[in-house]
């Protein structure tokens, strides 16, 4: 991983085509930048969003009779129940190894099932498996993600709930009194939701990818703040 704030992209590029020629041979160079020829660009641009004083508000009103729970890693039929409705796909081992290493998971619960779920991470040190990049996340964070309401119960007033209970929990058990989120630049009703229940936009974070080289960069002075390296490159390869 290279810091671009002290490294050209194309003095980057070169040094690495150098380093192939001299250990692998011109052959292996020429096959390698083959490979990345095909590598279809990718890009991911996030709105960074805050949330202080998360102990001070009460819970918001909803229509749906709810049990808020903050989950353990004992808990395997809940994790089973998880499993089965997450929207993003991931494997209870996942869930569990996460779980095992101290990030907390609230869930929402009518009758039974599980029908809104959050995820967060109180670690000083996070690596985001899709930015594929570590964030620091200071003393009194917290950094949100893997959030979802399973499609039948939206509308209806359980994200804010569930949103509500968290940030006092984490604000009142953990001392994290500042949440921080992402939510993609094209997610209207995401924006317009937390803009609602006392979010606010701080910043962006993103990365542009082409033939495997990931330029990352990261704005704003609330987003992420203990984050130092605000751009960097990284070869995805």
């Amino acid at each position: 991983m290279v810091d671009s704030q002290n490294a050209n992209p194309f003095i980057y590029l070169v040094k690495r085509a150098i380093t192939i020629l001299r250990t692998d041979g011109p052959g292996n160079l020429v096959k390698r930048m083959k490979d990345r020829a095909f590598l279809k660009p990718l890009q991911v641009h996030c709105f960074v969003y805050v949330n202080k004083n998360c102990a001070e508000l009460p819970l918001p009103i909803c229509d749906v009779e709810m049990e808020l729970r903050e989950m353990t890693a004992a808990d395997s039929d809940e994790i089973e129940k998880l499993t089965a409705v997450d929207e993003w796909h991931t494997s209870k081992s996942f869930t569990l190894k996460r779980l095992e290493e101290g990030e907390h998971i609230y869930n929402a619960k009518h009758q039974g099932r599980i029908v809104a779920s959050q995820s967060i991470v109180t670690k000083d040190r996070f690596k985001d498996p899709v930015f594929k990049r570590e964030f620091k996340i200071g003393p009194n964070e917290a950094y949100c993600w893997r959030g979802f309401c399973v499609p039948a119960f939206r509308g209806r007033g359980i994200w804010p709930v569930i949103l509500r209970y968290y940030l006092n929990d984490m604000a009142l058990k953990y001392g994290r009194s500042n949440a921080l989120g992402i939510v993609l630049t094209t997610n209207k009703s995401s924006m317009r939701g937390l803009s609602k229940i006392g979010w606010v936009k701080v910043g962006r974070v993103g990365f542009f990818e082409m033939f495997g080289i990931r330029f990352h960069y990261l704005l704003g002075r609330e987003a992420f703040k203990e984050t130092k390296q605000r751009f960097l490159i990284q070869n995805i390869g």
